[in-house]
């Protein structure tokens, strides 16, 4: 009401045959009635053995291990009378002999050796000791020191030689045979001009092996590289190839012999196909595509007699 007065509300009225009323409301009595259900005895144990986990246990301590003590080394000296002893024997020994030494190249007698305290077992040696004895000592002492001189200049002698021998034996390196010369070509204008690129193939008189070469590398337009592997192959074969230089010139180390010279020009084109009998057989004893080779180029077969003596081969297209 809008003066703040609440009407109170009529009891509702319950319709007892109402089945569906009658079940919600024994179902709201069963779980009013129902226990508190409580924590498990499950939970707690995990529970409490998590918080067990938590806290932190004691580490064990290190079992100690007793290491072996090291063996301790045991040094032997060597008595110091016996060392005593042995550098006296030899001091005396020593200079008994040069004194007896001294005396004979001096005309003069022996002198009599002393005896020292620790040689009283070796004296009698000493003392029995005639001059000729002497004599044949100093002797022997001097055919030892000639004998050491004369091997000394003996061996100094054969070294002199032996080193004379090697200087005399000794040969200046013989340059490679060089074949050398110049390729050039002609324009339309009558000029010539350095065929820069071109190839110069020189072939042995006799063919040796089977292997064919392939074509790539003998050609001039080829790549650097590649020429450089084929030149190494023709080389392997016992002929050689080279290519012109800017300047049209080239140089070739090649052995005296008789040989087949082909040389393709890097500018010259070529309209008609070869009909050279002797060239074909050439190409088909080297190259798998011998066709490929010659393309649309000008080239020159020629012999060539190389005699080592700074050969010069010109050709100009």
């Amino acid at each position: 009401m809008l003066d703040g007065t609440v009407q109170p509300m009529e009891q509702p009225e319950r319709n007892i045959e109402d089945t569906h009323l009658n079940r919600a409301l024994d179902e709201l009595a069963r779980l009013v009635e129902a226990p508190v259900q409580t924590v498990s005895t499950k939970a707690t144990s995990e529970e409490g053995e998590e918080a067990e986990n938590q806290i932190p246990q004691p580490l064990p301590e290190p079992i100690p291990i007793e290491v072996p003590l090291p063996p301790t080394p045991v040094i032997v000296q060597p008595p110091t009378n016996a060392v005593l002893a042995t550098a006296e024997n030899g001091s005396s020994l020593n200079g008994n002999l040069l004194s007896e030494l001294a005396a004979l190249s001096a005309g003069a007698p022996p002198a009599e050796f002393e005896r020292p305290a620790p040689l009283v077992a070796q004296s009698p040696r000493l003392e029995s000791r005639s001059p000729s004895s002497s004599l044949l000592l100093a002797g022997l002492a001097l055919v030892m020191f000639m004998t050491g001189m004369m091997t000394e200049r003996f061996t100094r002698l054969l070294e002199g030689r032996g080193a004379r021998s090697d200087s005399s034996t000794e040969t200046k390196p013989v340059a490679d045979n060089l074949l050398s010369g110049r390729i050039t070509y002609k324009t339309k204008e009558g000029e010539s001009q350095p065929d820069r690129g071109a190839r110069i193939l020189i072939f042995p008189q006799t063919r040796t092996g089977q292997i064919k070469l392939p074509v790539v590398g003998f050609r001039p337009a080829d790549s650097l590289d590649d020429q450089a592997v084929a030149n190494a192959a023709l080389r392997a074969l016992g002929g050689a190839a080279a290519t012109v230089g800017e300047d049209g010139r080239y140089q070739l180390p090649i052995e005296a012999g008789t040989y087949r010279v082909l040389v393709l020009s890097h500018y010259q084109p070529r309209d008609d196909s070869p009909a050279d009998p002797d060239l074909d057989k050439l190409l088909h004893d080297y190259f798998d595509k011998p066709t490929e080779l010659l393309g649309k180029i000008q080239f020159r077969l020629a012999p060539l007699r190389v005699k080592g003596t700074g050969d010069i081969w010109d050709h100009s297209f």
